[in-house]
């Protein structure tokens, strides 16, 4: 009972925001994006998620729609220190002070999911203790339920139709149940802070496993600044020694993109919301500029030890990235894929393209193959003019997932979250160094995956073996072409044609058929009831004269409803 009041009063709450941002109007008419997103900032974190997976949906979506929901973000108010305290100790199973000599009762961030506090272990060890808001996963919940319930309703608006709600549903409850499973996100964070931590500058915070569960995870604090802080500064103040932020945001972006590639090539785990909020700037003392690696030598015959020390300058700053609720996870035949899919864009191998772009692919529903090779050669043959430092990568993956939708292909769940992190890298690059091409470090990262990939001893073992087989059948060749041309000479060669977009043809041949019919039989109707009512005795019984009225009747009504069915559809055009 106390459930469906709670879905009763979140409805309301639904409702009210709905109707305060005006969410329906304005999402249907691709109006006032700020309004659509203010509210679903307002609602939580199952709408926040809804709007972050629309943010790729370029196809449904207007260019301010698809920046709006880029740019989603929640920060909420943080709870009672005493119902957090409660919290910990229920997971913990001890109190706080058995564990930690210091423990900031007031939280220093605070999201949708939780918030953290910082702390100080027994040991002496700086900790960040991340949270659940407790109750945040019923909430969770009454939003999905009433989401599930709403389908049916939604799927009767013509507009909706372009989304696969029951699709998006999946998606979000998936996303959610990972991000609010706090064990989850630290095997996240420690597969992360082992393929990244101190790769160039930088730096992924330790997870201490033994203080994680469910609803709590415990990472090393790290110092420094959210990236919004350097992105706002003046860009001709000095960073450090001679460097401006300008140059520092150059240098920090281009520290990026190469992790994220890094990431996605190299590891095939990456981070999938890389925005600003989530990467934190430490400029580090330059007496810690340098990072020291002991390599220990023997020489000479009596067996000599002798210690050495490389030390390769690192400039004094960190990049640091945090939270890993959201992760994406490719493996090597996807990666594959999607190299091939780079480099024939590269060589502009529109075939290539093609067909790497449908191995990603799913289809759900009927496909033309000719159609989506028609689409993609026009929408390619206008970069292949320009410069790889011209093309601008997240327009040139949003196009192609919008010629995929339109062609009833559906991406690969783990490319979509990629897509997706592209999207919100670039515009965080964008602002750092707005002259750095992705495209350029894309293809470089690329190019060294597949050569790494690329076995040369069985290339060319694989190719030998073709040419042996092409050999063996060649002597029978002529006697192939000679069967052919005498099927040809005795008339038994059969020829298949297909026309391009046959079902749209038959379907609508059919639909004038059914008109012709329709009208051949209102016609038969207004002409017996004709003659039932003008040609009739006066001795005839009533019934025969109320028969040919009803006659009348029944094509008058019929004629209405077409002529309105008509006019609806070629306004709806």
């Amino acid at each position: 009972m106390s459930q469906e009041v709670s879905k009763k009063k979140r409805l309301q709450t639904i409702i009210k925001v709905f109707t305060k941002y005006k969410v329906i109007q304005n999402f249907s008419q691709q109006k006032n994006p700020t309004a659509v997103r203010s509210a679903f900032e307002e609602l939580g974190p199952t709408f926040i998620k809804i709007g972050q997976m629309l943010s790729v949906r370029t196809d449904l979506l207007s260019p301010a729609y698809i920046e709006a929901f880029k740019s989603l973000q929640d920060d909420v108010k943080s709870d009672d220190f005493a119902k957090v305290k409660t919290l910990l100790e229920n997971e913990w199973d001890l109190n706080i002070s058995d564990i930690f000599s210091d423990f900031e009762e007031k939280a220093f961030a605070s999201a949708s999911i939780g918030q953290a506090h910082k702390a100080t272990l027994k040991s002496g060890q700086k900790v960040v203790v991340k949270v659940q808001h407790p109750g945040i996963i019923d909430a969770i919940n009454v939003d999905l339920a009433l989401f599930e319930k709403a389908i049916p309703l939604i799927s009767k608006i013509p507009e909706a139709n372009v989304v696969d709600l029951r699709s998006v549903l999946r998606e979000v409850r998936t996303s959610l149940d990972n991000e609010t499973d706090f064990l989850k996100e630290s095997k996240n964070a420690d597969r992360f802070y082992k393929n990244n931590n101190d790769w160039h500058e930088i730096k992924v915070p330790q997870v201490f496993h033994e203080y994680c569960t469910k609803k709590v995870i415990v990472l090393e604090f790290m110092a420094g600044k959210s990236l919004r802080y350097l992105l706002d500064d003046s860009p001709e103040k000095i960073a450090y020694k001679s460097v401006t932020n300008k140059e520092l945001k150059k240098k920090i972006g281009l520290l990026l993109v190469e992790s994220f590639m890094k990431q996605v090539f190299e590891d095939g785990f990456f981070h999938a919301d890389p925005h600003p909020g989530n990467l934190f700037l430490h400029m580090v003392n330059p007496a810690v500029e340098a990072t020291s690696n002991v390599r220990v030598g023997r020489f000479g015959l009596l067996g000599y030890e002798a210690t050495w020390k490389n030390q390769p300058t690192l400039p004094p700053y960190r990049l640091i990235y945090l939270d890993f609720g959201m992760m994406g996870s490719l493996d090597d035949a996807l990666r594959g894929k999607l190299t091939d899919a780079v480099i024939a864009l590269y060589t502009q191998d529109t075939a290539a393209v093609a067909q790497a772009v449908l191995r990603l692919c799913r289809q759900e529903g009927p496909f033309d193959e000719y159609r989506f090779h028609d689409e993609l050669e026009q929408f390619l043959t206008e970069y292949y003019h320009l410069s790889l430092k011209e093309i601008d990568l997240q327009q040139v993956l949003s196009q192609v997932i919008g010629i995929c939708h339109a062609n009833n292909l559906q991406m690969d769940q783990a490319v979509t979250m990629l897509i997706k992190a592209f999207g919100t890298l670039e515009g965080v690059v964008e602002d750092l160094d707005p002259e750095l091409s992705m495209m350029e470090v894309l293809q470089n990262f690329a190019q060294k995956y597949f050569f790494k990939q690329f076995d040369l001893k069985e290339e060319a073992k694989r190719q030998g073996l073709n040419l042996f087989k092409n050999l063996r059948n060649l002597p029978n060749l002529p006697e192939k072409i000679s069967n052919a041309l005498d099927t040809v000479s005795n008339g038994k060669s059969r020829v298949n044609l297909e026309i391009k977009e046959q079902k749209q043809i038959l379907d609508r041949l059919e639909a004038m058929v059914n008109r012709i019919v329709v009208a051949v039989v209102l016609a038969a109707v207004i002409l017996s009831s004709s003659l039932l009512v003008v040609s009739s005795p006066d001795t005839q019984p009533q019934f025969v004269d109320n028969l040919g009225l009803f006659g009348y009747t029944a094509a008058f009504v019929t004629i209405l409803l077409l002529a309105i069915s008509y006019i609806y559809r070629r306004f709806k055009k």
